[in-house]
């Protein structure tokens, strides 16, 4: 039986077929996200020292050498071995921890463990009924005092049934759970379309705690 459309199972086997000579997948551009070029660009333009990132749904890894490249200690993953072994093998000289792991399924050492998330169309790829869930796992991600970047494309009128299933604002603004608040939102045009582009930021351990306490003391 095939699998599911958008399921781990599915995608898996799209880069087995393009690794024996199948048609490409489609979002191997052999460049990272034109946005994500500029927002780190302008947001560390000096780069970085001792802090720690993770680009989610991590593909063939343009994403995560560009975000190693400002000096962050970058963990990528994917739910396709297959991606990952191409990854290491384009860049076989790189610092990045290239890792198995899935978005909705996320191990515990992972949950809470960086200054920066990276979610680049990784929520679009799921089916609309895993948004949910799979928006709370990137948030799951971010440590205290960190911050998380989702880009995702925004739906057309034209545009045909999933996958991708494209993200309205809304869904897109689900990140900010818990305290996680989103800090910045707006719609960019970019390459094959507009993009939305979400800027969160999780609370410092101690604004956390006091919020906490006032809850409970309620």
């Amino acid at each position: 039986m095939p699998a599911e459309r958008g399921s781990a199972g599915w995608y898996g086997q799209l880069y087995v077929d393009a690794g024996a000579g199948g048609p490409a997948v489609a979002w191997d551009h052999g460049e990272p996200t034109p946005y994500l070029v500029t927002w780190l660009g302008e947001r560390f333009p000096d780069g970085v020292v001792g802090r720690r990132a993770v680009v989610i749904g991590c593909a063939y890894g343009d994403d995560a050498e560009l975000v190693a490249s400002y000096g962050f200690d970058v963990t990528a993953f994917d739910v396709s071995r297959t991606a990952l072994a191409e990854a290491q093998s384009r860049h076989a000289e790189s610092t990045v921890n290239y890792r198995t792991a899935d978005l909705l399924d996320l191990p515990d050492e992972l949950c809470g463990a960086f200054d920066l998330v990276i979610e680049c169309t990784t929520l679009q790829a799921l089916p609309p009924k895993l948004h949910e869930a799979a928006a709370a796992g990137v948030a799951s991600l971010c440590g205290h005092g960190g911050e998380i970047l989702v880009i995702a494309r925004c739906p057309g009128d034209d545009d045909p049934p999933g996958p991708p299933w494209l993200l309205a604002k809304p869904e897109v603004r689900r990140v900010a759970t818990g305290d996680v608040r989103l800090t910045r939102m707006r719609r960019i045009p970019m390459r094959g379309g507009d993009r939305w582009v979400g800027e969160f930021e999780r609370a410092p351990f101690s604004a956390a705690r006091r919020t906490g306490d006032r809850r409970r003391s309620r």
